[in-house]
This record gives structure tokens, sequence and C-alpha cells, in this order.
């Protein structure tokens, strides 16, 4: 009896926990984002040495349609992807990047190329890849379903809903708190907790900063992936906490970096999409 009840109470949750899901995602589908008030995004000059990071999302994937967990496991883009990622590389051809990034997975260097092949600007050609721009690894969990998780994890930590997480620690923090509830319910031992994703993120951000502004500063284009960047914008810049709490596929986040220090001047910006759609 007693376990019937336990397997009861764990269906709840997960039927709960989905959605939470379903309203985190729509969050999102209607292009929802965060912006610095008083800001826009009128064309500016830079300063020298000054260096602005478009930080983005890759485009919708095979597993993301599938609503299935996608970290270290990759898998392509859907047409729908594709599409998108081309929206948003019209939406800001006219963007001179000096540097482009991505994570060394596929639908991030995919995403890369489908928004750069879309300039027109003098930019540069030449794209990098780095593994410390990865996703969150999600451990045992990668592959399995997305409210499968979810429900493990609320259940784990306590909370209601997957919007009770956000709610109790703060948008910011989400990833974080999420990310080392998955590691303490990892049963591979490969699951990252939610300071190592930042370590590393940050590490590269601050490294890519300090070597474009060596340069003279301008324009990087960062595709990474939606926890990763959660989680490395969550204390860069403690003024700018108005995060929602997912990132939409391609989905831009507007960075500067001057003197040492960064500003988050928008947070999930699908303006760049809708501009680029015919």
């Amino acid at each position: 009896m007693e376990k019937m009840e336990k397997a009861g109470k764990m269906r709840k949750i997960g039927k709960i926990a989905a959605a939470g899901l379903l309203v985190a995602l729509g969050l999102f589908v209607f292009g929802c984002g965060t912006q610095r008030p008083g800001k826009t995004d009128a064309p500016r000059s830079a300063e020298p040495g000054e260096v602005t990071f478009y930080i983005t999302r890759h485009g919708r994937t095979l597993f993301n349609t599938m609503n299935r967990v996608q970290g270290w496991s990759d898998t392509p883009l859907t047409p729908e992807g594709i599409e998108i990622a081309q929206f948003l590389g019209k939406g800001l051809s006219d963007v001179r990047f000096d540097y482009v990034i991505s994570s060394d997975l596929t639908r991030a260097i995919q995403t890369a190329r489908l928004v750069m092949a879309e300039n027109k600007a003098d930019s540069t050609r030449e794209f990098a890849q780095s593994d410390m721009l990865r996703e969150l690894c999600f451990g045992s969990f990668e592959g399995d379903l997305d409210p499968n998780m979810i429900a493990a994890v609320c259940a784990e930590g306590g909370y209601e809903n997957f919007e009770a997480i956000a709610a109790a620690v703060g948008p910011a923090r989400n990833g974080v708190v999420t990310a080392d509830l998955v590691k303490k319910l990892d049963t591979s031992g490969m699951a990252e907790d939610g300071e190592t994703v930042k370590n590393r993120m940050q590490t590269k951000l601050r490294q890519i900063a300090e070597e474009q502004a060596a340069r003279g500063g301008g324009n990087v284009l960062l595709v990474s992936h939606g926890v990763s960047i959660t989680i490395m914008l969550s204390d860069l810049d403690p003024s700018f906490q108005d995060h929602v709490v997912r990132l939409a596929n391609a989905g831009v986040c507007k960075v500067l970096y001057k003197d040492g220090a960064f500003t988050i001047e928008s947070f999930n910006d699908t303006s760049y999409i809708e501009k680029g759609r015919p």
C-alpha cells in the first residue's frame, strides 16, 4: 500500500511538473525577454576596447521537439531549427562580427554557420569552437523524457513543480539550483553541478572578452545552450536579475564588456528573429 501511494504521488508530481514545463515553454514561444530599462537596441559607436557579445542559444533540435533531455548528447537541427537560425542571421545581417565562437556540439556549430551565412557586413569568416561552452551534462538523464527528469528533480528538492524552483530561488539562480539537483540524482557520475558549469562558461567568456578587448574591441557572436547560458549570466551582472526562466531557441542575450566588467543589456531578445522573418 505504501509503495502504491508513493507511486501515485510521483505520477501526480510528474503531471504537475510537465504542466510547469509547458508554462515555461510558453514564456519564450511568444518571445518574452528582459531588457535594461531605458536602453534600446539602436546602433551606437563602441568605445575602443569595448566588446559587445551577442550570446544566443542554438536553433530547435530533434530532441527539443521530442521533449528529451539534451546536454552533451547531440541531435541535429530540425527544419524549423534551421529556419529560425536563418531568421536570426537575417536579423543580425548588418552587424559586423569580429569573432565568432560556438560550443563544440553540432547544434551550436550548425547554428553559428547558418547565422553567419546571412551576414552582409564585413565580418570574420573564421569560426572557433570550445568544449567549455557546452550545455550542462545531465549524466544519467541524458536522452530521457523531460517530464521524467523534471518530476525527479522537483521531488528531490521538495518543489511542487518546475516553476516553483524559480519562484523559491529567483529566476537568475534557477539553472544553478536545478543543475545541483540533477547532479545529486545522477547515477552515472558524469552530471555537472551549477558551479562547475558557471566556472567553465565564465572563464571562457572572460578569456574571449580580454583577448578581443586587447585587439581593440568589437562584436562577438557566441552560440551556446539554454541552461549553460542562463547559469553563466546568473551572477555576471548583479544589477540585472530579471532573467526569464527559459531561453528561447535563437534568443539573444546582449552583454557588454568594458574595463574588466560585464553589463547585461538584454536577455532572451527574440526581436532579431522577428526582424529576419520575410
